[in-house]
């Protein structure tokens, strides 16, 4: 591995005032979300959209990077131009999502773990050489009477980073998603109970396993109360715990943090991390690498006035603002409009 390449990466990825964008849906994933507004579920739709998100011209001065789904990375825009070299010119760095969904754990029912390792290092070939810079694998981690077991961590946290140490052999930045559920009924102190049994556990590894730190990237959910568990969300409660897990169970050497916004509302997720930025300093850099937060307003206006396209790339420049203000610690929640008063739900 090029130790230098790696840092240089991951502290782009992470820079200020920048963030991540997630549009690496699987092509069930997308086809779900848009059937949900009646948008017809094809291959041009779904490049027709994504196209949306990558020209839109606010993006070139906010994200670090996208992520993206292997159909999409292949993908070019309406006149020709690969969404990769675009990428590129735009100063945003391409990334692939790499793992292949998930499977049971065998003697665990209800526990999953990711499939996708064994074809993992030709695949990271051929994706470093057509450009991408980074890549991410997710973990799931349902939080329930008697789960996660140590034995469901443990088979996630190894296959984490055994994927972190394979993208860095071929100088590919790897961003471990190790995310705990928000659906379910616990509280939060039992999400921070599981999310601090989850880092320790997952860093251990990738320190056996020899992955740089310093060229990896932890993608991460909120220390959160579950979404059916009937109890209020406090934005300095989840910013004080959330905080306070990643300072004591995250290695400081690290590249850096990114937050998913996992089912959150996008209001939810923005004060959220609104909050959490303002408890500052942190060791490493610190951002959002959001999907559903920032696309569905987006998907939402398309869906109603698909030949309006300047009119959906204005509702994802805004959706942009709000979360680097809110990276930043300086959101404003006029700025979150109606969503503020409704709290709107993801789709």
């Amino acid at each position: 591995m090029n130790e230098q390449i790696l840092k240089t990466t991951a502290k782009y990825l992470v820079a200020d005032g920048k963030g991540i964008l997630a549009a690496d849906e699987s092509t069930a994933s997308a086809n779900k979300r848009f059937a949900l507004v009646h948008v017809d579920e094809t291959e041009e739709n779904r490049r027709a959209y994504r196209e949306i998100l990558i020209t839109t011209p606010e993006a070139r001065g906010i994200l670090s990077g996208i992520i993206f789904y292997d159909e999409t990375f292949w993908q070019s825009t309406a006149d020709g131009k690969s969404f990769i070299s675009y990428c590129v010119d735009a100063g945003i760095l391409p990334g692939i999502k790499v793992d292949e969904g998930l499977v049971e754990l065998p003697g665990f029912p209800g526990e999953k773990i990711t499939k996708g390792l064994d074809a993992l290092p030709p695949r990271m070939e051929k994706y470093r050489d057509a450009g991408a810079k980074f890549a991410k694998w997710r973990a799931v981690i349902a939080i329930g009477p008697g789960t996660p077991t140590d034995e469901l961590i443990r088979a996630n946290a190894f296959i984490l980073a055994r994927y972190a140490r394979i993208c860095q052999d071929y100088d590919i930045v790897p961003i471990v998603e190790p995310e705990v559920l928000f659906d379910g009924t616990h509280t939060i102190e039992e999400c921070d109970a599981v999310m601090v049994r989850v880092y320790d556990t997952l860093f251990a590894f990738m320190k056996e396993l020899r992955v740089y730190l310093p060229g990896a990237i932890l993608k991460t959910s909120m220390v959160i109360p579950g979404k059916d568990s009937g109890i209020a969300m406090d934005p300095k409660d989840v910013a004080e715990r959330t905080v306070r897990a990643l300072h004591d169970h995250v290695p400081h050497e690290l590249g850096g943090v990114v937050f998913l916004s996992g089912g959150q509302t996008p209001t939810q997720a923005f004060l959220n991390l609104d909050a959490i930025a303002k408890k500052s300093p942190h060791p490493w850099g610190v951002t959002f690498s959001f999907s559903r937060a920032l696309q569905d307003p987006v998907l939402k206006y398309w869906s109603e006035h698909r030949n309006d396209t300047n009119g959906a790339m204005d509702v994802f420049a805004h959706q942009l603002k709000i979360a680097v203000d809110a990276r930043n610690g300086k959101l404003e929640t006029s700025a979150l409009g109606d969503d503020f008063v409704s709290g709107s739900q993801d789709l």
